[in-house]
């Protein structure tokens, strides 16, 4: 046997950066409610959605899947959302390890891929918060939800609140859980 025919036969495959395991308490099928700040200018809305969290297969990345609707759909078919009121989409979770930081990338039905569907993230004060176009939030509360405060920059650059949610958890994580390696 060659030197390299061996060092083929010894080489691990690799594995998940342990940071991923931060993200663990996501896993499972949650109800979101949630609204617009009072504060945000624009109209009032209410948001709800079924939204599924499953690492994909090896724990390298977190798949997030969500059906919902924003406003009432048979006053306002969405006039903001390109996609309109009812939403769909899909994001992945990751880590970087070179930069020490947690990255998301989405697609929904806002149509094609740009920049502002990838986010960056952080554990700031023991929460996740992501950075991109907006920011978002996840708190994990005691009573086992999960909150979720999004903000928006005003035309001074200064982040201010654009919609708070609430993550109620409808199965456990160990019917969604893909077993990690």
């Amino acid at each position: 046997m060659s030197e390299r025919d061996d060092h083929r036969h010894t080489a691990q495959p690799p594995r998940p950066d342990p940071a991923l395991r931060r993200l663990d308490f996501l896993v499972g099928t949650w109800r979101i409610e949630g609204q617009t700040s009072p504060d945000f200018p624009g109209p009032h809305m209410r948001s709800i959605s079924t939204e599924t969290f499953e690492w994909l297969d090896g724990g390298f990345f977190l798949e997030h899947r969500w059906n919902g609707v924003v406003g009432d759909p048979s006053e306002d078919p969405g006039r903001e959302l390109p996609g309109g009121a009812v939403q769909q989409g899909v994001m992945f979770y990751g880590f970087d390890a070179s930069t020490g930081r947690y990255r998301t990338h989405f697609f929904d039905g806002n149509g094609p891929f740009h920049e502002g569907s990838v986010y960056e993230g952080d554990v700031v004060d023991g929460n996740l918060r992501f950075t991109g176009p907006a920011r978002f939030t996840l708190v994990e509360n005691p009573d086992g939800t999960v909150t979720n405060d999004w903000e928006l920059r005003d035309d001074d650059g200064v982040w201010r609140p654009w919609r708070h949610t609430t993550m109620t958890r409808i199965t456990s994580p160990t019917s969604t859980t893909r077993e990690r390696t």
